[in-house]
């Protein structure tokens, strides 16, 4: 029964999931020595370095894509120059070297630049440069540290064997002042893939290192400890005002760690882009620390009522919510506030506050190229909060699987293979092949994770499980994605409310609302997947995203499907259209 339970819920919350200007965040100048990660951009001892092997500054600070609308405007959102110089003596300095001999570029991210650096004694360093769209980059960028720190130093001696980690800090910034002339974080070179290159084709033992290693990374930060409040991990040094103790008791085992650790970690606000990203930072809000979830839910609708009367243009194109949608935001984000101390579970350790990685995707995760494919380190932080367990305690979106193509049984049975399956052409068979490695992989950690966390089992079992698990993300989304998702939250909810609470419910669409709602629903998620088909068929990421090189051959193939596409039959307009939507640029 719970197997069926959990799988139901968790279908339903996959299919339903959502796909800058700087703060002013400023930091002690202070030197730290260099067991700890240093801030200091230039050390007080000289370098005597010689021009690297690097790509022109151009190179370096743009991005390498080309957008199939918005192209200037991408491509100057994601604008981010910096001192080269500056970036290399701060690097020799941090690894004790005299020169780096050569820049790579590694890649580029939803929010940063990536670039791995050579040295003349052989050692190598990843740079990463955030990109303004990110938002308040000076305080994310402070707290991705403090959370990639306190990660390492809290299970760096009491972890399992096949535990990740983030990879080291070097040395770090959090300013724009500062001689590089932009935030950086300087890590330990972590070697390996991302385990997207193998996710497809991996079979079982390398499959299973994959779960293993990423159910002992969930588990320990989801019931590592509990901390005093919610937000987001800083420096003690760092945090802003009002910020909050780390624990809630540090008395707990191992007691001289967690002693140590409150006095090194405070929390405070929540780095998490939606609360500062560009234009909504300007908003005037409470940011946290939050003591508990009805005020962390509460806070986050009072952010979007506020946003809506200062800040939100909803005559522009790239907001989904129109001028007519005004009252029903307000109507869903006032509900809200009123079921927000109703929905709050009966055991405290279901709204404990706990940490999490923000965004544990299979590009994210590093395994070795072959072989079993045990995750050896978890990069990307930016964005990392503390949350109510229930909040925080959903299948991390590499396992998700949520495409369809192969079902996954609401009993806990094996998925299933397709009935005609023996006689499709090779290319499909494969295709079905791996969909169904996928459907296996979800369905194994949902029946495997509750016997290594039984609380699990507890929180999937409750009627509102989903409702819990994406409210907040749907709150701070629902002017910008429109108040679609949100509302389907509070119907859900309503249909369930006589085994969530024994009040009366807040919630009360009617009959004829909730019929238009699912009609509107089911055309939106047909419009998501004509969508994404005409992407694939295109060959650009969601955000419409190609490299440089591969642009004109894919303008060629959208402007094709442009003449082919009619909104009635898919469901919406075509989406590629200069002032489209988009959630980088809102």
């Amino acid at each position: 029964m719970l197997a069926a339970s959990a799988l139901r819920l968790l279908r339903l919350a996959c299919a339903r999931a959502p796909a800058g200007c700087p703060g002013q965040f400023t930091h002690p100048s202070n030197v730290r020595p260099l067991t700890s990660p240093t801030r200091r951009s230039l050390s007080v001892r000289p370098l005597h370095l010689l021009p690297s092997s690097r790509p022109d500054a151009e190179t370096l600070f743009t991005s390498p894509n080309m957008w199939l609308c918005d192209n200037e405007l991408q491509q100057r959102v994601r604008y981010a120059p910096f001192n080269p110089d500056a970036i290399e003596r701060v690097a020799c300095e941090s690894l004790g070297v005299n020169q780096c001999t050569s820049w790579q570029i590694l890649g580029e991210g939803s929010f940063n630049r990536v670039f791995l650096l050579r040295f003349d004694s052989g050692a190598e360093a990843v740079v990463r440069i955030p990109m303004s769209l990110f938002g308040n980059v000076e305080r994310a960028t402070a707290s991705e540290v403090a959370t990639m720190c306190y990660v390492r130093e809290r299970w760096m001696d009491h972890r399992t064997r096949n535990m990740p980690f983030p990879p080291k800090v070097l040395a770090w910034n959090a300013t724009y002042t500062n001689p590089a002339q932009t935030p950086y974080i300087i890590l330990e070179y972590a070697p390996g893939v991302p385990l997207s290159t193998r996710w497809p084709a991996i079979e079982g033992e390398a499959a299973g290192a994959v779960l293993q290693s990423i159910a002992e990374l969930d588990c320990a930060l989801l019931r590592g400890q509990t901390f005093a409040s919610c937000g987001s991990l800083y420096f003690a040094e760092d945090a802003p005002d009002g910020s909050s103790p780390l624990y809630a008791n540090d008395e707990c085992d191992p007691v001289e760690l967690n002693r140590k650790l409150a006095a090194k970690y405070r929390i405070g606000p929540t780095a998490n882009r939606e609360w500062g990203r560009p234009g909504y930072d300007r908003v005037d809000a409470d940011r946290g620390p939050w003591p508990d979830m009805p005020t962390m839910i509460k806070a986050a609708a009072e952010f979007q009522l506020r946003a809506m009367d200062t800040v939100v243009d909803f005559s522009s194109s790239r907001v989904k919510s129109k001028p007519s949608d005004i009252p029903l935001l307000r109507r869903l984000l006032n509900i809200c506030i009123r079921v927000a101390p109703l929905i709050v579970p009966s055991d405290p350790a279901l709204t404990a506050p706990v940490l999490t990685h923000p965004d544990l995707t299979l590009n994210n995760l590093l395994v070795p190229p072959e072989g079993r494919a045990y995750v050896h380190h978890v990069i990307d932080w930016q964005g990392a909060s503390i949350a109510p367990y229930c909040m925080q305690c959903g299948v991390p979106t590499a396992i998700v699987y949520s495409d369809g193509v192969v079902p996954i049984p609401l009993d806990g049975s094996m998925p299933p293979w397709p009935e005609d399956f023996d006689t499709m052409p090779p290319e499909q068979q494969e295709s079905v092949r791996i969909h169904h490695r996928y459907a296996c992989r979800h369905r194994a950690f949902v029946l495997r994770i509750p016997r290594r966390d039984p609380l699990r089992a507890d929180a999937w079992a409750l009627p509102h499980s989903t409702v819990l698990e994406f409210l907040a993300r749907y709150i701070t989304r629902c002017i910008s994605n429109g108040p679609q998702d949100l509302r389907g939250l509070m119907i859900y909810l309503q249909q369930r409310w006589t085994s969530v609470a024994d009040y009366p419910c807040p919630i009360d669409f009617t009959k004829e609302e909730i019929i238009a709602h699912s009609e509107e629903a089911r055309d939106q998620e047909e419009y998501e997947r004509n969508v994404n088909k005409l992407r694939a068929a295109v060959g650009c990421m969601n955000d419409g995203s190609v490299p440089v090189e591969q642009f004109e051959a894919a303008k060629e193939k959208m402007e094709y499907y442009r003449g082919l596409w009619d909104e009635t039959d898919m469901k919406g307009p075509f989406p590629f259209y200069e002032g489209a939507p988009s959630y980088y640029l809102d």
